[in-house]
């Protein structure tokens, strides 16, 4: 008999999702998905029913290995080298400058990407300000990258990428900063190396912390698949982990006022950031 998942099971699970990661699941995309995920992690951990895989979820996962699969299983990560180019300009031409005349000069500009997907993101910003050479050569930068799907982090560390993740770049970028190799492109190594990539959750607090303080960071089609409490949450996060005077960019179809009232609106040239103004 095949492991049994109803609907009353995908409730039970959704939920204990939701209150760990803030991540809501419809039914209608996600229910097949995880029933076929259940049976055969179920399969390979002795676990016949969804009784025995839910208490070996919550009380015996010690190592977290099963909820990080289940997690990697319905989250979305679509996404391109230069997706959104007009910020990532805005952020080497204005943004950057005005954080370093906050910044003292012994200090590095700390930058976050979160959710990380496969690497796309953070390796932008880097090219970004590679190419725009000024700031980089008059200060220290460091990029760290974050998501909750462990496989992406995997992903983006082996900094290996189709042509699909690059059709938005222009190709001298591609020559400079890539080795093909067949179908395949492979980014620097130099690029690849020095920027920190790490599994974690926005819902995790403790996890957030460890992070330290940013003056900069890019949470870009995350919060849309949060409910508004969530949003809220995710946010005030958010504003915590930034230094006064820092800037938060989101996806083109979010907008920070309507979710908290905290930040500041600020437009620059096309894009427009939130900034936490100093107290």
């Amino acid at each position: 008999m095949g492991f049994s998942f109803s609907w009353e099971h995908f409730l039970k699970l959704r939920d204990y999702i939701y209150r760990k990661t803030g991540i809501y699941l419809a039914e209608e995309k996600h229910y097949n998905k995880i029933a076929k995920l259940l049976e055969k992690r179920g399969a390979s951990h002795n676990l016949k029913t969804f009784r025995q895989y839910f208490t070996y979820l919550r009380f015996e996962d010690k190592d977290g290995s099963l909820f990080q699969e289940l997690i990697n299983s319905v989250t979305v990560n679509e996404t391109y080298f230069f997706r959104e180019n007009y910020q990532f300009e805005a952020l080497v031409y204005q943004v950057l400058k005005k954080v370093a005349k906050h910044t003292p000069i012994e200090r590095a500009i700390r930058i976050l990407s979160a959710p990380v997907s496969t690497g796309e993101e953070p390796y932008s910003i880097a090219i970004h300000i590679l190419e725009e050479g000024n700031i980089v050569a008059q200060r220290d930068i460091e990029i760290v990258g974050i998501d909750i799907d462990s496989h992406c982090i995997e992903k983006a560390k082996r900094a290996v990428f189709n042509q699909r993740s690059l059709h938005a770049m222009p190709e001298k970028i591609v020559k400079k900063y890539f080795t093909q190799r067949g179908d395949i492109f492979e980014l620097s190594r130099d690029i690849a190396e020095a920027i920190h990539l790490e599994v974690a959750n926005v819902f995790d607090k403790e996890q957030m912390r460890k992070l330290g303080k940013f003056d900069i960071i890019f949470s870009r089609n995350m919060l849309i698949y949060f409910d508004e409490a969530s949003k809220k949450e995710v946010a005030m996060t958010f504003y915590d982990m930034l230094r006064p005077n820092g800037f938060i960019f989101l996806g083109h179809a979010e907008y920070m006022s309507r979710i908290v009232s905290v930040f500041t609106p600020c437009k620059f040239s096309q894009a427009l950031a939130y900034q936490k103004e100093s107290s």
